[in-house]
């Protein structure tokens, strides 16, 4: 968690949640960033002149997205406190109040799986996403199998590969996604194989999602050049905060890609950011995934994050519109 505040007293938040699949960042490595590189570049700063200061944080903070994006969403919290605004409005404003998740069903074995979509299921989502890539393409495709027959043919399903499939995997999995009802799936081959990645948006009937391989706007204009997706996945905190979020959104929309918004299980503090995120976008092609804070045992926000019919609200208080537990989060703090 990262805590800024200004001359005048007011706080603003953000949070690094780093991935060692997207980034070599670490939590020693972000406090160090913080302290040494971050602070003194922030210190007598106007914190409303936000895109200025990340424009300059960005060549500082280089390869280091998850900070970035602790600072940026610190400095959108900042700001809508001083103005008064929720940080959806200051992103243009709201399409909508509350936000559509999807379920997730981690890859198990099959009945383990099944167990796990219909329990999601009583929590009312609409749509799940599995994840496969780490048995054979037949087993996966069996799993896959098992989930649809328990759930039924109205919810629909989205596959998470992570990269890991070949091209020829793909090819021999896309008919029967198509005859289960699999309506997106994400990071099929690995993010490098843009041939590859192209080969497979070509044969399918599915929709494609890029993921891993969008870091920058560029990534989603070259994604759109050679059309190795039709969909792809905002996560704000791997994409260095809202700021470079709503810019990859906006070369997306120009490039004719849908958006669905992720999160890599982030605690309250980005979990509310992404909710502002997919709330400004203008259309959401898929549910959004942004709930961490169910994760964990605590919330360190509140009103704590509840999903209702699938969906979760976007706070309405200015700034990012949530309280922190102050005392749960000095706890936290592995330094104490």
């Amino acid at each position: 968690m990262l805590v800024v505040t200004t001359s005048d007293g007011v706080v603003g938040y953000g949070e690094a949640c780093p991935v060692p699949a997207f980034t070599a960042e670490t939590q020693e490595s972000i406090v160090a960033l913080v302290e040494q590189r971050v602070k003194p570049l922030l210190i007598g700063e106007d914190p409303l002149r936000h895109r200025p200061l990340v424009r300059t944080l960005e060549r500082v903070l280089f390869g280091c997205p998850f900070t970035l994006a602790a600072i940026d969403i610190a400095l959108w919290d900042i700001a809508g406190k001083l103005l008064g605004l929720p940080i959806s409005t200051l992103l243009g404003g709201r399409f909508r109040e509350r936000i559509e998740m999807h379920g997730s069903v981690g890859w198990d074995t099959p009945e383990a799986m099944v167990e796990t979509a219909l329990a999601q299921r009583t929590l009312g989502y609409g749509a799940l996403k599995l994840y496969a890539g780490r048995g054979t393409v037949g087993a996966d495709l069996d799993r896959i199998g098992a989930v649809r027959v328990a759930v039924g043919t109205d919810v629909r399903l989205l596959l998470d590969v992570n990269g890991q499939w070949s091209v020829s995997q793909c090819l021999e999995a896309l008919p029967r996604l198509a005859e289960l009802g699999v309506v997106l799936l994400e990071q099929p081959v690995a993010a490098s194989d843009d041939l590859g990645q192209a080969e497979v948006v070509r044969a399918s009937r599915v929709d494609i999602c890029a993921d891993e391989a969008i870091y920058t706007p560029a990534d989603v204009a070259q994604i759109g050049r050679q059309r190795t997706a039709r969909v792809i996945n905002l996560g704000l905190s791997k994409l260095g905060g809202l700021l470079r979020a709503s810019e990859c959104e906006a070369v997306a929309r120009s490039v004719g890609l849908g958006i669905t918004v992720g999160s890599v299980l982030e605690l309250g503090i980005a979990s509310t950011a992404g909710l502002h995120l997919a709330a400004s976008v203008q259309e959401l092609t898929y549910p959004s995934y942004l709930i961490g804070p169910l994760k964990y045992e605590r919330q360190i926000t509140s009103p704590e994050m509840r999903v209702e019919d699938g969906e979760v609200a976007v706070p309405l208080g200015p700034g990012l519109g949530v309280e922190v537990d102050t005392d749960l989060l000095a706890a936290l703090d592995l330094r104490r």
